[in-house]
């Protein structure tokens, strides 16, 4: 079937595919503003018919009644690659899409959580949302690479602008890898890549961390470095996942004496 052909919000099931990796169909739903969840379930059913998309299950212990997350299936490559708004760096990777780990699909529907919570708190705080996925983000190369997670602005009413990069640690993440990425981002601030080519401020930086342990360690150690390198010109805040979806943010400065 011809994209031209799609019904509207089976293209735009898609493209979130496309921009997120991995998402459930309670995700897609709000996604969509569908209020019945058959009405989304109709639809993926028929994408999965023409293999525009794939469903994965967790069989894992204490994982069997977790839902059913969608991804982009190798059927859907011939559909979007004539889309303008479609990178083919992007598509290429979707041959692999099947076979990626708990880990990474756990990863990335995070990220759609965060930003469904993000959209419904700026409505209710009446801010314009902007919010780009890693996917997103590969149509600018001015970016620091390993690209961030996301990045999101804000506009409040009277048209002020706060802009976020996230980075969401794992349980995984060994140590000396959280170090490597805050050096990273130290030479990327240094290089002024950012300001010279967007015209504004260095985003404030967020980091989710799994769990407290996590937090505390990489607090500490952004403390330690603080004044010694360029991360005294931005912000920085830190919390765990759930703490993040509460607002309990805490700000990361100079080491206390």
């Amino acid at each position: 079937m011809d994209s031209q052909l799609l019904p509207t919000a089976q293209l735009d099931i898609l493209r979130y595919l496309y921009r997120f990796r991995f998402l459930n169909s309670s995700q897609l739903q709000r996604l969509l503003n569908h209020n019945n969840i058959r009405l989304t379930n109709y639809h993926l059913k028929n994408l999965i018919t023409y293999n525009y998309i794939g469903k994965h299950y967790s069989r894992s212990i204490g994982l069997a009644n977790l839902p059913a997350v969608y991804y982009l299936s190798s059927g859907s490559i011939k559909v979007l690659s004539d889309r303008p708004d479609f990178d083919k760096r992007a598509l290429k990777r979707i041959y692999r899409e099947k076979i990626r780990s708990q880990q990474f699909i756990a990863h990335s529907s995070f990220i759609a959580e965060y930003f469904l919570y993000l959209r419904d708190e700026s409505d209710k705080t009446k801010h314009t949302l902007h919010f780009f996925t890693k996917t997103d983000l590969l149509a600018h190369p001015y970016l620091i690479h390993p690209l961030p997670d996301a990045y999101f602005a804000r506009v409040d009413n009277t048209g002020n602008t706060k802009r976020y990069f996230v980075e969401v640690v794992e349980d995984s993440s060994p140590r000396f890898a959280l170090r490597k990425r805050i050096e990273q981002y130290c030479d990327y601030i240094d290089d002024g890549k950012f300001t010279e080519a967007t015209g504004h401020d260095f985003p404030t930086l967020l980091f989710i961390c799994p769990g407290v342990a996590s937090m505390i360690y990489l607090k500490k150690h952004i403390s330690r470095i603080y004044e010694e390198t360029s991360l005294d010109q931005i912000e920085i805040y830190i919390a765990t996942k759930e703490g993040a979806f509460a607002g309990r943010w805490e700000q990361v400065e100079t080491e206390d004496e």
